[in-house]
Order: C-alpha cells, then structure tokens, then sequence
C-alpha cells in the first residue's frame, strides 16, 4: 500500500474535478488543503451545479474557495443541457485542460452511487486520454487519481493521511448547508476517513484513492 507521495516535491496544478458542489470537499478535500499548505495551485472545475438550488449551491461552493484559498474554479453548469459525456461537453474540457495544463487530476471512482457520477468520470476519461495525447511529455498529465463519495472503493493504492487536516475539511463541509440540510454527509465522510485511517498504523484520518494512471519525473 502506497502511503509516499508519488510526485517529486515541486510546485504542481492540481486539478479537482467535481461533479456537483461539495463533491471536491466530500471526495478529497483533506488532500486539497494539504497540497495548498505544500504550496500547489489548486483548480477545481464544477461540472454541474446541482438539479435545484444551482445558483444557492455556487454561491457555496465560492464560499469554500474562498475559505481554502482556492483562486481557480470553473462553473460549466452541464445540466442546462443535459449532463451527458458528449463530445461538446468533452470539447468544453479539453480545452480547459489544455489552458491549465495540470499535473494531477483527481476524480471521482466509476462504480460511486450516483448516476451523475459515473457521467462525470466518463467525461474525464475521453478528456484526459484526449488531452494527453495532443501534449507533448512535458505538459501531459502525470497523474490521474479517483477518489470516494457516496460508496466506498472496494480495493484502493494511496492512502493520504490527513489527520491534521480533518477539522478544516470538515469546517470547509459546513459552507454547504443547503446539502447538510438534507443529508448529514459531513458525519458520513467524516466516518469513512476515520475508518480508512484506523486500519493504517499511526493515522487518525485518511483520504483513499485509486491510482488510475500516474508517471514519475
């Protein structure tokens, strides 16, 4: 089990992508203000923004990066027209990716419990795999890591300790009251860290991933 950072330690763009707002907290938002402390630049692309409430929800999620000090999101509200991986939508994502060239990419898992979901990883994936091969080795994607929401992964590779770290995702959680309201998913994710993080010795709390693709440099 990979517990050691898998990139050498230099300034790297990440890129969180977030199906609906507090996904990027709920999936990965220990490892999020972990990075910004190391001092990685952030960016988080919001492919939709909710299915009611979309204006209350992005009003939020600007909350959140305002809060974590993330100065790079997008709001591309793919629901107006149907959230599905279509080559527009996939069109629209290249080119961001293309803009900000980032080194890892993080991403929902394909089997989480939620339709929308498994959309937005497919869309990653045709983006990701288009992406890359139009870079040359310098600017292609180094990383590609999928994170877990609403079910948990059955198998994982990277375990991301984030103990000292749970408290401000879970103050970062709060901004989204209008999800807290109808769900308690922050003492849902709150658990799920703590027991991935109980069966690894000397962690508290921790953040899981599957390493989809990755290259060292």
């Amino acid at each position: 089990m990979n517990t050691k950072p898998l990139f050498k330690e230099k300034r790297r763009k990440i890129l969180v992508i977030s199906p609906h707002p507090d996904d990027e907290i709920l999936g990965c938002g220990g490892s999020i203000i972990k990075a910004i402390e190391k001092g990685d630049e952030i960016f988080v692309i919001y492919l939709t923004s909710g299915d009611s409430n979309q204006k209350i929800r992005e009003k939020e999620a600007l909350a959140v990066c305002k809060y974590l000090g993330i100065n790079h999101h997008y709001f591309l509200r793919f629901q107006k027209n149907g959230f599905t991986a279509s080559p527009e939508n996939i069109g629209v994502l290249v080119k961001i990716f293309q803009k900000i060239k980032p080194d890892v990419v993080y991403i929902n898992h394909d089997q989480d419990a939620d339709n929308e979901h498994c959309i937005a990883y497919k869309l990653i994936m045709e983006t990701y795999w288009r992406h890359n091969s139009k870079q040359p080795p310098i600017s292609k994607i180094k990383g590609l890591l999928l994170y877990e929401i609403h079910r948990p992964m059955k198998t994982y590779n990277l375990v991301e300790d984030i103990s000292k770290y749970i408290n401000r995702k879970m103050e970062a959680m709060s901004f989204y009251r209008s999800q807290l309201n109808e769900a308690k998913l922050d003492l849902a994710i709150k658990g799920l860290n703590r027991y991935r993080g109980s069966i690894h010795e000397g962690v508290d709390y921790a953040e899981v991933f599957q390493i989809k693709k990755w290259t060292i440099q």
